[in-house]
């Protein structure tokens, strides 16, 4: 048996940037665990060596095709490289079935902008990285908290998704049993909205389930948004007038990526195919060619901890077959309709009205 590795433990050095598409010529298992700070006993040594092998090939593989010009993004190393596909899957989270929820189509006066960033507004906080626990929802949710409070007070703080990870209940199993096993956003938001959330340096990230203990809220907001489901121009608009969103996204094809235009979801081929939901991340902007997607799996993975999705896809609707993966309730439905690259039109939402609260405490 192979332990689990802690993804937290062992960041890149450097982030590849969109425009570097490294060499690997002469790199090897060896290089590998020197560069990323890695170490196995003999026999794990053994295993995670062909699984890093087998990535290898298909980087090759994948990236002599964008030198070719076939795609439009390339792969590359990172501290994912060398896991297993359970490992990874337990990177990434199970969501919530939109539905449940009234949408808001937000209306404009005039055209949207050609593109929003809004990393160069001074709202979005640092990459952050949610190690070996199943808490991309949770990050996703304090992100948007993060970014709305600084658009609204002018200050940005740093918060604390252990908050969700320890307190948001979830009876019904929306996107998995809670915690590191999987939650979702708006169940975040609503917790936000009940209870707040506690600033980063007064609950510490663990990486592990957490019982829910006392804690000082910092932010606190009023609900949330739903924005129509498979609507770009109405998430477009939500990004442009509103700010950051919390998305879903198929992400499974997502491990290798180190930067360009990504659009393999939305076909077949050496990564693609599949847009099964299964992770949350935070929008942070678009241009008319892609979405701007911000990860929560360390600034050494993609470009500097992001990645963009190609737009192409947005008038395309996907068959995500396994609901029970991502973003869906009990009674959970066989089948639902994704649109978009990755399936990132379909679940989307953000906080409102958020603010510091008093100085109360709350349970």
């Amino acid at each position: 048996m192979m332990r689990l590795f802690k993804f937290g433990t062992a960041v890149a050095a450097t982030a590849v940037t969109a425009q570097e598409v490294r060499d690997y010529k002469d790199y090897d298992f060896q290089a590998y665990l020197s560069e990323f700070s890695k170490s196995y006993s003999a026999e794990e040594h053994n295993q995670r060596k062909a699984i890093f092998d087998a990535k290898m090939e298909l980087i090759k593989k994948h990236n002599e095709a964008y030198k070719a010009g076939e795609e439009s993004w390339f792969a590359g190393v990172n501290h994912l490289t060398d896991f297993t596909d359970e490992e990874f899957s337990s990177y990434r989270a199970k969501i919530y079935d939109p539905s449940n929820h009234p949408t808001v189509k937000l209306t404009s006066s005039g055209p949207n902008p050609d593109s929003v960033d809004w990393r160069t507004k001074n709202v979005v906080s640092a990459v952050k990285n949610q190690g070996g626990c199943g808490s991309c929802w949770a990050f996703s949710a304090t992100e948007t908290v993060e970014s709305h409070y600084a658009i609204a007070s002018g200050k940005l703080l740093t918060l604390a998704p252990q908050t969700y990870v320890n307190c948001v209940k979830n009876p019904l199993e929306c996107g998995g049993t809670g915690g590191c096993e999987g939650a979702t956003m708006e169940l975040a938001f609503n917790l936000t909205r009940d209870q707040g959330i506690a600033l980063e340096s007064d609950l510490p990230y663990r990486g592990a389930d957490e019982k829910c203990s006392t804690y000082k809220p910092a932010v606190k907001v009023s609900g949330y948004v739903k924005n129509p489901t498979n609507d770009a121009a109405a998430l477009e608009t939500a990004v442009a007038q509103k700010g950051p969103i919390s998305i879903t996204v198929a992400a499974s094809s997502w491990q290798l990526y180190m930067g360009g235009i990504f659009k393999s979801c939305s076909r077949t081929g050496i990564f693609g195919g599949d847009n099964t939901l299964d992770h949350g991340v935070q929008l942070v902007g678009y241009t008319k060619d892609y979405w701007i997607v911000r990860n929560s799996w360390g600034a050494g993975w993609g470009e500097k901890g992001y990645i963009r999705l190609d737009r192409s896809a947005d008038d395309k609707t996907f068959t995500d077959k396994r609901p029970t993966d991502g973003v869906a309730c009990k009674p959970y439905p066989k089948t639902q309709t994704v649109g978009g690259e990755c399936g990132i039109l379909f679940d989307t939402s953000y906080p409102t009205g958020a603010t510091a609260p008093s100085d109360s405490v709350v349970v």
